[in-house]
């Protein structure tokens, strides 16, 4: 098998395996047998487990996809568009659970593990790009746009809904109500945009005034 071959079968029987048992359960001799290769041939390829699972991190989180999702989510950052940056946000959670689920596992498994190697290597990759979404969310507060919070707090609630959402239905598999993906993107974009209260009508004004005290009415009449 080529080289390259060999590597991404060996990423990919790396994730399954850190997926079920995380990084401290899984050794490369188990690998090694799920993938049908003796385990020297896992350090032809990667000089130790660490590198390994640092090198799926990297396949994952650093692909083709992330790049256009970033030049997507800059044009509306730069245009001041919060709708659908909200809305590509959103989407974006959606789409890598539907893409990559096990990666998912494999970073709950870091942080339940206290593995500090890989979520300090998860944290370096994501860095740049949550430093940009924070200092947009910042200067949006400053236009007036947002509401003045620690933009750590709309970016936890931007991640909130959707991420609580999959925990639910593909994890815990809650009685939770499925919807479709595109109408649940909907929902939640309108809910950060407007919150979950009801528009008020338009015809308020009597509803706004104080009602009139017993003695001032008796007076009238």
């Amino acid at each position: 098998m080529p080289a390259a071959d060999r590597q991404r079968q060996l990423l990919e029987v790396a994730l399954g395996a850190f997926s079920r048992r995380g990084f401290k359960g899984t050794t490369t001799k188990e690998i090694a047998m799920a993938a049908g290769v003796a385990e020297a041939i896992i350090f032809q390829h990667f000089p130790s487990k660490e590198a390994l699972y640092s090198t799926l991190l990297e396949r994952h989180l650093d692909s083709g996809e992330e790049q256009r999702w970033d030049a997507r989510i800059t044009e509306c950052m730069d245009r001041n568009d919060d709708e659908n940056f909200f809305r590509l946000f959103i989407e974006r959670i959606f789409q890598d659970h539907r893409r990559d689920p096990l990666l998912e596992r494999v970073i709950l498994f870091a942080a339940l593990e206290g593995h500090e190697q890989g979520l300090a290597r998860l944290h370096e990759m994501v860095f740049s790009r949550v430093e940009r979404i924070l200092a947009y969310i910042a200067r949006r507060q400053a236009e007036g746009a947002f509401i003045k919070c620690s933009p750590h707090m709309i970016l936890l609630a931007l991640n909130a809904m959707a991420r609580q959402y999959i925990m639910l239905t593909g994890i815990i598999r809650a009685p939770v109500p499925e919807m479709d993906e595109e109408e649940l993107v909907q929902l939640f974009t309108r809910i950060l945009q407007q919150g979950i209260r009801e528009t008020a009508p338009k015809d308020t004004e009597s509803s706004d005034r104080k009602p009139e005290s017993e003695s001032k009415r008796k007076a009238k009449e």
